[in-house]
């Protein structure tokens, strides 16, 4: 089994305090405030899961609540100097919200629901987070709050605590289940776009762990492009054959910029490409049984190279 795949949720219990007072016993961690009176009142402890896909749970109890205060999950930590997010009961004065810090400007709001005032000390509250690509889902006690898209991929994979306040903090019951990453790929539904495909994308993707997807895969109702929009904002990459000039694919293909989001792209060797994707580097193949082992190891590269960064 791929070291990134939980077959079964896990307890968290190797942690390490980055900022304020902390305590650890087993997959319980309580924040205890900062670290003196003139000091920011706030608290990360970073663990050892590293997750690029999954889900984290835990209990949460505030021993009194004020204005401000908040407890949650860090995800996509890299450094304390670089960007994160958090989604949590509390701050800004709303019981839950997705935020997101920026070494450059600092805290921003990316989704809040509900008054600080409806929660309440000395309530063990169940929470559960979802990360898929980009999307993140919160649930509180069994109730979804959000399901968010961020604006960008986060810098980092590694999943932490979060608090502020001065008064004390317990996490108890923290789990983590990885799940595997995602790749959608864009090209036509026709040959020789097909093989390529079943022959090539999909068991080399599949090789290094990931989920991979094409949008004829999925059945069900609903609106294919929400369901494009849906699985492109879930997956860690999209792959893009643009060999030909199909207005669907380069559709997908720039949702995925707009994401902000890794691609990678294929074209046949000798055929002209849109001058405004002329800039991006495209991994070129032969059309030939020759041309598959290169094209091959071309692609396995590039998602390596996605891998270990995200």
């Amino acid at each position: 089994m791929d070291p990134d795949i939980d077959a079964l949720p896990k307890r968290v219990t190797q942690w390490a305090p980055i900022a304020g007072i902390w305590t650890f016993e087993n997959s319980t961690a309580t924040y205890n405030g900062p670290v003196n009176e003139e000091a920011t009142a706030f608290g990360i402890a970073l663990s050892a899961v590293q997750m690029r896909d999954g889900v984290i749970q835990a209990h949460i109890n505030f021993e009194a609540i004020k204005e401000h205060d908040t407890a949650g999950i860090i995800l996509g930590f890299q450094s304390i100097t670089s960007g994160y997010a958090i989604v949590s009961l509390g701050a800004y004065s709303f019981a839950y919200s997705i935020q997101e810090f920026e070494p450059a400007s600092g805290w921003r709001i990316l989704a809040r629901a509900g008054s600080i005032t409806n929660l309440k000390p000395n309530y063990l509250y169940s929470i559960k987070i979802t990360q898929v690509g980009q999307k993140i889902g919160m649930v509180v006690d069994k109730v979804r709050i959000f399901e968010y898209i961020l604006p960008r991929p986060l810098p980092g994979n590694q999943v932490g605590l979060f608090a502020f306040g001065r008064s004390p903090v317990r996490f108890e019951n923290i789990e983590a289940q990885r799940e595997r990453p995602r790749a959608f790929v864009a090209m036509p539904f026709m040959e020789p776009f097909d093989t390529l495909y079943h022959r090539v994308i999909k068991p080399e993707a599949e090789a290094l762990g990931f989920i991979v997807m094409r949008i004829d895969e999925i059945s069900g109702p609903g609106i294919i492009f929400e369901d494009i929009k849906r699985e492109i904002a879930e997956a860690k990459v999209l792959i893009a054959e643009i060999t030909a000039p199909n207005q669907n694919v380069f559709y997908e293909l720039g949702y995925a910029h707009a994401l902000n989001k890794p691609t990678i792209l294929l074209a046949q060797r000798g055929k002209e490409l849109p001058f405004d994707i002329r800039s991006y580097r495209v991994i070129f193949y032969e059309d030939t049984i020759g041309g598959k082992p290169i094209v091959e190891e071309n692609l396995r590269k590039h998602l390596s190279a996605i891998l270990s960064v995200l």
